[in-house]
């Protein structure tokens, strides 16, 4: 081989797809979001591997909960007391996040019209269960969550505001109007002339008749066919114009829910706060009881 050619090396974009993706997730997922700009290679695997990102997140955070809530006691009472009673909160509040997430997202990945773009919301949604994991005594929620919910509501409203309409103008054709169009086009190709094998069975039946009677027949058919197709155009068009204002109606339902649970989430915040000074407040009060007493 020559020396040129050996120092060329390899390309990226000549590995194997898995090679690639190997070598990415070396990457965080904020990194990952943004070199999805450099070819349709690097977007087709970036895409890919940012929605593994959010499914594993998913899952990483069902284990967590999972495991705390176990060793927390079963009466609510006792829970509070626990260890474990912080770590439980907030992984509860990080459910209701990625809830969210999901509702706004994996409508539109599911139908592969885009990815989970906010690779950073990914990376910090690790990075507060891994905090979690290691910490016995963690942070309080409003002061772990704070970024989690500044970038997650972030994310959101752009993704809500900017993307969303232009990705409703992608959304497939309704199975209901698609119904009714193929139906009708059935319709034309077996009237049409160009068949003779549509044709065969009714000529042959026509032998007998004369010829105007044939072609009157067949014209009486085509406009059957044709005012039959019309009145089905127009029941499908209804039903789509049913659906697309009650689609409206639970989107909008949908995103007033959103915010009723950002604004119970910051209300949360804000009673774990006034909780905490109370408690503080109550340990010393009970120190001094002590020094009184004594």
């Amino acid at each position: 081989m020559p020396h040129n050619d050996y120092c060329q090396g390899i390309f990226l974009t000549h590995l194997p797809s898995l090679v690639l993706e190997k070598i990415l997730l070396y990457l965080s997922y904020d990194q990952i979001a943004q070199i999805r700009q450099v070819s349709r290679l690097f977007d087709f695997t970036c895409r890919s591997l940012l929605n593994q990102g959010f499914r594993a997140a998913e899952r990483f955070h069902a284990k967590c909960l999972k495991e705390v809530r176990i060793k927390l006691p079963r009466r609510e009472s006792a829970r509070r007391s626990h260890r474990l009673a912080r770590h439980c909160d907030i992984l509860t509040a990080i459910e209701t996040r990625i809830s969210l997430l999901g509702m706004t997202f994996l409508k539109y990945v599911d139908l592969d019209l885009c990815c989970f773009i906010p690779g950073r919301v990914v990376d910090e949604i690790f990075s507060v269960l891994k905090c979690i994991q290691k910490k016995e005594n963690p942070p309080r929620g409003y002061e772990i969550l704070q970024e989690l919910r500044d970038i997650s509501s972030m994310a959101m409203e752009y993704f809500d505001e900017k993307i969303v309409p232009t990705l409703n103008a992608s959304l497939p054709i309704s199975p209901l109007q698609f119904g009714s169009t193929g139906f009708s086009l059935n319709l034309q190709d077996q009237t049409s002339p160009s068949t003779p094998a549509g044709l065969q069975p009714r000529c042959l039946a026509a032998l007998s008749e004369p010829p105007r009677s044939c072609s009157r027949s067949l014209v009486t058919d085509e406009d059957m066919k044709a005012r039959s197709s019309k009145k089905l155009s127009k029941k499908s068009t209804v039903v789509i114009n049913c659906l697309k204002r009650k689609a409206k109606a639970y989107k909008g339902t949908v995103a007033a829910q959103n915010k009723k649970i950002v604004e119970l989430d910051r209300r949360i915040d804000q009673q774990d706060e006034v909780i905490h000074h109370q408690n503080t407040r109550m340990a010393e009060q009970e120190e001094k009881l002590v020094e009184m007493s004594s």
